[in-house]
């Protein structure tokens, strides 16, 4: 056997990429596409180990010769760049280098130009992009695409034809509305729409793709689709589509585009299922302002849905075969919470408090009272212990909202009204607490606003036994007992709590025993 049959039979090893490079670099053809795959051979399945050097060891740049091989003709040269750079997006640490770094711009670009050119490895280039905006530090970037000749003034996304989410929105609009599964064209709309997901999940992203077609043809995906919600599996074009429209219908600047697509009505029925999709569609009818009657069997299984993933989030786990940890952010769970609050107060309309109270459960309150309170001991620099899990602003806003909207039954009274000392001093903490969480730097005017609201409602519901706000008040000094935080950092130490001498509290020693009543400080 000849040198070179033996060097072309040879497995390629790290110390070959060099070589490798110039040849994808200065030739074409047969020669280069050779090339392609020998480096596509280095990472691939068997080879995981060779994912990490190859991108970030600062040895070898094979991002840039993998790009230009994007843009070729051929085929079979442009396909194996396609497998090679999917499978150098995996590995964390590589996503940053491949979607922020100095090669970023000709892979993003050489990605989007396959997409836009419609090639049968457009899904691969899908894929390759979702890879890359697991990375959330990468999102805005990857969408905002936005490509001009050399030496052109630039142009923003949406008024360049060649920008990313025009690319995107031409993809989905230009699909079938019932494309045939696993077609080379159902496969690209699949996943861009995964694509999509990711980046909706920025504000800014949401805005810009909420001034597109991408929301009616998500919507659409719902709208015309032959399968149950049950039987939609993980990453197919359903289960991405409802992830774009829960993700979008958080932000304003893409809710009016959904509700203009009818988003509403399309997913309203998915609320019946008690699963994943069930709980997407949920979240996502209380963003899009869904009225308190479209939630099935008022609105108790979507308490105890969202509710349990605040929780889930909060105790940093998943749900066994629905959703891992992680998938959902803190934000989005809370803002559920609060809209949801919001839509049953509005449904009792100041006559009882029946809806609330499907909501208030003494857990749930006493979860908002933690995220709350985690956020002030984490902003108070002498405060000492804390919570393994530091909320977010947002999601401690959310919190404050959730329970200025859920007073009427947090504090309602028990059927037997009786004094209670705990409902005292449970009143006052918690205000305490809320008028603390209202003078933290950076809290804006709205979340300010509810917590003094909230703390004075609290507050000045004193004198009768209140049994939600008693016992989510004692769940939540467990909760603080248990992660070794003080106790009496929201005391309002300049009040006493006043209680009757023949109560249950008659056997302690009272400051003054004159009179009918007592003060224990």
């Amino acid at each position: 056997m000849s040198d070179e049959k033996k060097g072309a039979t040879k497995p390629p090893t790290l110390d070959d990429i060099p070589d490798l490079i110039e040849t994808m670099m200065n030739q074409s053809g047969e020669k280069s596409a050779a090339a392609t795959k020998r480096i596509y051979e280095l990472c691939d399945v068997g080879h995981k180990q060779n994912r990490v050097p190859m991108v970030c060891s600062g040895k070898y740049d094979v991002l840039t010769p993998l790009a230009k091989c994007l843009t070729q003709e051929s085929g079979d040269g442009r396909h194996l760049a396609c497998l090679a750079l999917n499978n150098l997006s995996i590995p964390t640490e590589n996503k940053r280098v491949m979607a922020l770094g100095p090669a970023a711009k000709d892979v993003i670009g050489g990605l989007c130009k396959v997409i836009a050119e419609d090639k049968q490895e457009s899904y691969l280039c899908c894929i390759c992009l979702m890879n890359l905006s697991f990375l959330e530090a990468s999102i805005t970037s990857i969408l905002q695409h936005s490509p001009v000749p050399e030496g052109s003034p630039s142009k923003p996304p949406l008024s360049n034809p060649d920008s990313l989410i025009k690319v995107l929105e031409k993809l989905l609009n230009n699909s079938p509305t019932t494309p045939k599964s696993g077609s080379g064209k159902s496969e690209g709309v699949r996943w861009a729409c995964g694509l999509i997901k990711n980046l909706a999940k920025s504000e800014e992203n949401a805005a810009l793709i909420g001034k597109t077609e991408i929301p009616r043809r998500v919507v659409d995906n719902l709208r015309n689709t032959t399968a149950p919600p049950s039987r939609w599996t993980s990453n197919s074009l359903e289960d991405f589509s409802l992830f774009v429209v829960l993700n979008l219908a958080q932000w304003s600047g893409a809710k009016k585009a959904l509700i203009e697509a009818g988003a509403v009505d399309a997913i309203r029925p998915i609320m019946h299922e008690g699963d994943l999709q069930g709980l997407k569609a949920t979240m996502s009818c209380a963003f899009l302002e869904a009225d308190w009657g479209d939630f099935p069997e008022n609105g108790a299984p979507a308490a105890k849905a969202v509710s349990e993933l605040m929780t889930n989030i909060v105790e940093k786990k998943g749900k066994d075969g629905q959703y891992a940890y992680g998938v959902f952010k803190l934000y989005t769970a809370t803002k559920a919470f609060r809209d949801l609050a919001i839509s049953a107060t509005s449904a009792d309309s100041g006559d009882g408090e029946s809806n609330t109270t499907t909501l208030a459960t003494p857990s749930a309150v006493a979860l908002c009272y933690q995220i709350v309170s985690d956020l002030v001991l984490a902003a108070t620099d002498e405060a000492e212990g804390g919570s393994k899990y530091v909320p977010d602003a947002m999601s401690a806003e959310y919190s404050v909202e959730a329970i200025d909207a859920l007073l009427p039954a947090i504090l309602s009274k028990n059927d037997q009204p009786r004094k209670s000392v705990q409902s005292e001093k449970a009143a006052i903490e918690i205000a305490t607490m809320l008028t603390a969480y209202s003078e933290v730097s950076g809290t804006s005017s709205k979340a300010q606003s509810a917590a003094k609201s909230a703390a004075a409602s609290i507050k000045n519901a004193s004198g009768s036994a209140r049994p939600i706000l008693e016992i989510s008040h004692d769940l939540w000094t467990q909760y603080r007992k248990r992660e070794g935080q003080p106790l009496d950092q929201f005391m309002n130490r300049g009040e006493g709590v006043e209680v009757d001498t023949n109560g249950p509290l008659d056997f302690l020693p009272c400051v003054s025993s004159g009179g009918s009543s007592c003060v224990i400080v």
